[in-house]
C-alpha cells in the first residue's frame, strides 16, 4: 500500500471518529437538557379547575389573567374531569399551584392532595361576612382552603302573577301551594323543575327537605349517602332516604306527591332539563320554578326578568335556616409566594368586584359592590343565615350513573 493510501485512510479514520465524538456529545447535551426540565421546576403558575361551570370557569380565568400580567406571572389553566373523582386525578398528575372547585366532597378531596406547607394564615379572611368565614376550611389554626365566591339555590316565582294573586306573600309552602291552585286555573301545571337532570334533583330535594324538616333532615341524608358510598345500592338508599319511620326526606316526598298527584307540577317534570324548564318559562305556561343562581344567569334576560327569586320557603325563621349553594373555594396546593399573591388580589375589593361581575355569582367581603341584586341576595342570604349546604349531589362522590338511579328511585315514590 502507498504512503498517500496509508494517510488517506489515516484521515478518513480521524475524521469519523470527530463524527462519533460529536454525536455522542449531542446526545450528551440532549439527555442534560431532558434532565433539566424534569428536574427545574417550571416558571408556569398552574391554576386547575374541578366541578366548575363554564361561566363561572371563564370568569375566574379572565380576572387571574388579569391579575398575573399585572404581576408578570405566566399561568397555565387546566380542567379535571368533572365525571371521575378528584383524588383519581390528582394521585395521577403533577399538582397545580391553585385549584378552585366548590363546596362538599370535591374541595375536601383537594386539601387531602395538598401540600401541608401550602396552608394560608388567617389574615386572609380579612372583610368576610361571618357567615363566610365559618366556611373557611383550616387544620391546625392555618387555612388549607378559602372561599372566593358563593352562590344560592332559590325559587322563582312569575312576578306580575304573584302580583295578580290573592296571595299578599310568599314565606312558607303552603303560601306556594295556595298560589299554585290560583295558578292551576289558568295554566295546566304552574310548577315546572328540571327534574330530568340528577344532579339538580338530587341538590333540590335536599334544599326541600332543609326547608320542610330542618337542617337535621339534611344532615341525617348525608349520614344515609356516607354509610352507603362503598357499596352503592340505590334501592337501599331510596328506602332508608324516603321509606323508613323518621326517613329524612319522608315529607319532602310526600307533600311533592301531593302537588303532583293534583296536578299542580308538571307531568313531565322529572323528565325535563333546565333549558325545558327555561323554554316553560318563556312561554309563560309555569309561574313556579327552581334553579341555582348560575342557571339563572344562563337564562334569557328577557325572561328571567319576569321572575323574582327568593329563597326557599319555611315555617323556620331566616337564623334557623342553613340555605343550599356552592361556596367557591380556592385550595392552595404548593406552598409558594406567588400563590399567596395571587389569592390576596383574589381577595381584595377590586377584584371581588370584577369576579362577580365575570362570574355573576357572589363575593365573599362584606364591603364591596355587587353588579346586580341576584348577586346581593345571594351574599345577604347567606350573611343572614350561615355557610350554604353544598348539596346532596356534592356531599360524596357519585358518578353520573349512580346519580341518575338515585334520582330515579326518589322520583318514582312522587310520581307514583
Amino acid at each position: 500500500m502507498s504512503k498517500k493510501s496509508e494517510k488517506s485512510k489515516s484521515d478518513s479514520n480521524k475524521k469519523n471518529k470527530h463524527i462519533i465524538f460529536g454525536a455522542l456529545l449531542a446526545v450528551a447535551l440532549l439527555a442534560l437538557a431532558a434532565g433539566l426540565v424534569l428536574f427545574i421546576p417550571s416558571k408556569n403558575f398552574t391554576v386547575a379547575f374541578y366541578k366548575v361551570g363554564d361561566r363561572q370557569r371563564q370568569g375566574i380565568t379572565q380576572v387571574i389573567e388579569k391579575i398575573a400580567a399585572e404581576k408578570g406571572i405566566s399561568v397555565v389553566f387546566n380542567q379535571y374531569d368533572s365525571e371521575k373523582s378528584l383524588n383519581s386525578q390528582l394521585y395521577l398528575s403533577k399538582k397545580p399551584n391553585l385549584i378552585f372547585t366548590p363546596s362538599g366532597f370535591a374541595v375536601q378531596d383537594a386539601i387531602e392532595n395538598s401540600s401541608k406547607k401550602a396552608a394560608l394564615s388567617a389574615d386572609f379572611t380579612q372583610g368576610f361576612t361571618s357567615s363566610i368565614r365559618s366556611a373557611v376550611l383550616t387544620k391546625d389554626e392555618k387555612i388549607t382552603a378559602i372561599p372566593v365566591l358563593s352562590s344560592h339555590f332559590e325559587s322563582d316565582i312569575e312576578t306580575q302573577e304573584f302580583r295578580n294573586s290573592s296571595v299578599k306573600q310568599i314565606n312558607t309552602w303552603t303560601d306556594v301551594e295556595k298560589f299554585m291552585r290560583e295558578q292551576k286555573r289558568k295554566k295546566e301545571s304552574p310548577m315546572i323543575f328540571a327534574g330530568g337532570d340528577p344532579e339538580f334533583f338530587l341538590t333540590f330535594i335536599g334544599a326541600f327537605a332543609e326547608s320542610i324538616d330542618g337542617i337535621s333532615a339534611y344532615t341525617d341524608a348525608v349520614k344515609i349517602f356516607a354509610d352507603n358510598a362503598k357499596s352503592f345500592n340505590p334501592v337501599k338508599i331510596a328506602v332508608q332516604l324516603c321509606d323508613e319511620p323518621n326517613s329524612p326526606l319522608a315529607n319532602s316526598v310526600k307533600l311533592l306527591k301531593s302537588w303532583y298527584g293534583q296536578g299542580l307540577i308538571h307531568r313531565g317534570a322529572f323528565s325535563l332539563k333546565m333549558n325545558d324548564v327555561e323554554a316553560f318559562a318563556s312561554s309563560r305556561l309555569s309561574s313556579v320554578s327552581f334553579m341555582t343562581l348560575e342557571a339563572h344567569r344562563d337564562f334569557a334576560q328577557s325572561t328571567i326578568s319576569r321572575f323574582t327569586s327568593i329563597y326557599f320557603p319555611s315555617e323556620y325563621g331566616a337564623n334557623s335556616r342553613v340555605f343550599t349553594g356552592n361556596i367557591y373555594y380556592a385550595v392552595p396546593m404548593k406552598a409558594s409566594k406567588a400563590t399567596e399573591g395571587m389569592l390576596s388580589s383574589l381577595l381584595s375589593t377590586e377584584y371581588q368586584e370584577a369576579l362577580s361581575r365575570s362570574t355573576g355569582i357572589a363575593p365573599v367581603l362584606a364591603q364591596c359592590r355587587t353588579p346586580d341584586k341576584q348577586a346581593d341576595d345571594a351574599r345577604y342570604w347567606i350573611a343572614a343565615t350561615t355557610a350554604p349546604l353544598p348539596g346532596l349531589a356534592n356531599e360524596i362522590f357519585l358518578t353520573a350513573e349512580q346519580k341518575k338511579q338515585l334520582s330515579a328511585e326518589i322520583a318514582s315514590r312522587i310520581k307514583n
